[in-house]
């Protein structure tokens, strides 16, 4: 009699083998290609899908940090503040609970952050694990240039990029809270086309853009923007009129270190880089569809499935300076909106991108935020026990992520004593935004040492003045 075959296996040795494949890819193309496997991971399903998530995670990602990102989607805080600013304080406090999990009898506390709480999230936490793996590969190959190093030696010598553990998780660790400031504090996503959500595919896609609004529509495609400078009685003192950047910045950025936010920044600029990179496709096909158009307005002449969105672009004028007056904005709606459009073809990712380009766009942390260093300090907890005397000392006891790279020491603590405070060594004439365009927050030291940056000739006294060593 043969030996039995993977299909003719029992149940139980089935579950165990879905039990050990490594993804979520590996486990879809097994049960799609068959029905005993099919039949077995519909049985155990749910927990199979939790303990992948965990799997998958683990030395990847802070779950928090996912579970957050995935939770806070369509949480607003201009409609949704109450669940908004408890998810934020969850995030805030993760360590902090975390810490709790443990009670005085050494029993388990249950911890909303370990783990997905339904089938239903376990499938977007794998979702989003694969958007993360999708944007380390191709940060990998498109990585902004730093402007020191010639064009052709970094496509030669420096692509693609091979990235360090910590890189790695500073840079996920990034692109999970940019996708949380947007889905909380961010600018809303116009639907359009192939991406639309599912209220918004009963528009008939012959409908111009400007007749939306007579038509049922979602939230998501015409949120009013008038959160920016909304009314919250609870939030001002005698009913004033708050900046709605202040309140993310007491809700979200200051309660990380300034390093962390500049991280953030980093991951912008990337996305700017591959919004201008479509953007030049899509001003190259707009040329060439007003070649053969007799009047300066040609959206209503040209056939009705080469048109743009009417309200985007309507003149040539309109899309010669695209890049330049969207790029930054339309980077600023997230990584799942730039996830979407990378996957779309070339038609579909045009008008997407043209229908949410617009006039105004909100402020992201650096970028005409207006926020001084005044307003910043005292940093809000967990992040204020940076604030402390002989505070590189302090640093040393951490574990090396929870650090700031020597690229950030370099560009923002100038030279000081072990009696002075973090507040008083920050170099307050450097702009926010300086050198997010190739991620300086984020690069080990070998690494800028590699790409010889300018950025370590800055303030070389400062090892000697603090007697601290240098932390990658």
């Amino acid at each position: 009699m043969g030996k039995p075959t993977l299909e003719e296996l029992p149940t139980e040795l089935k579950i165990l083998i879905l039990s050990q494949v490594p993804d979520s890819d590996t486990l879809k193309s097994l049960v799609l290609a068959s029905p005993g496997y099919h039949n077995a991971y519909l049985a155990v399903r749910q927990e199979l899908l939790r303990c992948l998530v965990k799997k998958q995670y683990t030395g990847f990602l802070d779950l928090a940090e996912a579970l957050t990102a995935v939770r806070s989607k369509g949480v607003h805080f201009s409609y949704r503040r109450e669940e908004a600013i408890t998810l934020l304080d969850k995030w805030r406090r993760r360590n902090e609970i975390r810490e709790r999990g443990q009670s005085l009898l050494n029993q388990y506390l249950p911890n909303d952050l370990e783990e997905p709480e339904s089938l239903e999230e376990s499938v977007k936490l794998l979702h989003f694990h694969n958007m993360l793996c999708f944007f380390l590969k191709d940060y990998s190959i498109h990585a902004p240039r730093p402007p020191w190093i010639q064009h052709d030696q970094w496509e030669k010598d420096c692509l693609p990029l091979h990235l360090s553990a910590s890189e790695k998780h500073r840079f996920l660790r990034a692109m999970c809270r940019f996708q949380i400031l947007k889905n909380i504090f961010g600018d809303e996503v116009w639907c359009f086309g192939p991406i639309r959500c599912d209220t918004c595919r009963a528009i008939p896609t012959d409908l111009p853009p400007t007749e939306w609004r007579n038509v049922s529509c979602c939230d998501s495609c015409f949120h009013s923007k008038v959160w920016q400078f909304e009314k919250f009685d609870d939030m001002a003192d005698g009913g004033q009129y708050v900046n709605m950047e202040h309140l993310a910045y007491r809700l979200f950025y200051g309660t990380m270190p300034p390093w962390e936010y500049e991280e953030m920044g980093g991951i912008l600029y990337y996305f700017d880089g591959r919004i201008k990179d479509i953007s030049k496709e899509i001003k190259k096909a707009l040329r060439e569809l007003i070649k053969s158009t007799p009047c300066e307005y040609f959206w209503d002449i040209i056939p009705k499935e080469q048109r743009p969105p009417g309200a985007a672009i309507e003149i040539e004028n309109d899309f010669v300076s695209f890049d330049e007056n969207h790029s930054l904005g339309l980077a600023g709606l997230g990584p799942e909106f730039i996830h979407g459009v990378l996957h779309l073809d070339r038609l579909s990712r045009r008008n997407v991108l043209c229908a949410n380009a617009r006039a105004c766009y909100q402020s992201f942390i650096g970028l005409d935020l207006g926020l001084s260093w005044d307003y910043r300090f005292p940093f809000i907890d967990p992040a204020d026990q940076f604030e402390t005397l002989n505070f590189e000392h302090f640093w040393s006891t951490l574990s090396p992520l929870e650090q700031p790279t020597v690229g950030w020491k370099k560009a923002w603590i100038l030279p000081h004593s072990k009696e002075d405070i973090f507040e008083d060594a920050l170099n307050y004439d450097r702009k926010s935004e300086q050198d997010w365009d190739w991620g300086y927050a984020w690069w080990d030291e070998r690494r800028l040492k590699e790409w010889k940056a300018p950025l370590l000739l800055e303030n070389t006294e400062i090892s000697e003045a603090s007697g601290s060593a240098q932390v990658s």
